[in-house]
C-alpha cells in the first residue's frame, strides 16, 4: 500500500512540477506583455493581467503541494526535534492533523465558490470562474496526499535536520 502511494505521489509530483514550471513561464510572459503594452505602446492589456493573476493562483496552490513534498514550508521544529521518538511521533501526527483539518476546511469552503463560479466569467478573458476556483480543492487534495506520504516517510525520524539542496551546497 505504501509503495503504491509513493509511486502515485512520485508520478503526480512529476506532472505537478511540470505544470508549476509552465504556469510560472506563462505568468512571466504575460506580465512582460502587460508591462510592454503599458509602457511601450501606452496601452493596457487586460487579458494579460488576468492570465498572470490566474496563473499565479494556480501556481501557489500547486506549488504548495510541491513544497510539502520537499519539506520546504516554514516550520518551527526546534522543540519537536528535541523530543524522544514516541513524543516526536505524536507531535508529527498532531501537526499533520492540524494541517489536514485546515486543508479540509479549505476544500469544503471552496465548494460554494465553485457553484457560484459556474455562473460567473472573468471580465477580460470571459473564462468561467469555476476553472479558476477548482484549484482550491485540487491544491488542498494534493497537499493532503503529500502530507500523508510525508508522515509515513518520516515515521522513524519525525524531525530530521534539514538537508542542503544541491544549489545551496555550491
Amino acid at each position: 500500500m505504501f509503495a503504491l502511494l509513493e509511486r502515485l505521489c512520485l508520478a503526480l509530483r512529476f506532472v505537478v512540477s511540470g505544470v508549476v514550471i509552465l504556469l510560472f513561464s506563462v505568468m512571466m510572459i504575460s506580465v512582460l506583455v502587460q508591462v510592454g503594452g503599458r509602457y511601450v505602446f501606452n496601452y493596457s492589456i487586460a487579458q494579460a493581467s488576468e492570465i498572470a493573476t490566474f496563473s499565479q493562483i494556480w501556481l501557489v496552490l500547486l506549488g504548495s503541494g510541491v513544497a510539502v513534498a520537499k519539506g520546504q514550508h516554514v516550520a518551527i521544529d526546534m522543540l519537536p526535534a528535541k523530543l524522544p521518538l514516541p513524543a516526536a511521533r505524536v507531535a508529527l501526527v498532531a501537526i499533520a492533523l492540524v494541517i489536514a483539518t485546515f486543508l479540509a476546511v479549505l476544500a469544503y469552503g471552496s465548494l460554494p465558490l465553485l457553484r457560484m463560479g459556474e455562473f460567473q466569467s472573468s471580465p477580460a478573458l470571459r473564462v468561467p470562474m469555476k476553472y479558476v476556483y477548482i484549484c482550491l480543492p485540487f491544491g488542498a487534495g494534493y497537499m493532503a496526499l503529500e502530507l500523508l506520504l510525508t508522515v509515513i516517510q518520516r515515521w522513524d525520524n519525525p524531525f530530521p535536520p534539514p538537508e542542503p539542496d544541491a544549489e545551496e551546497a555550491i
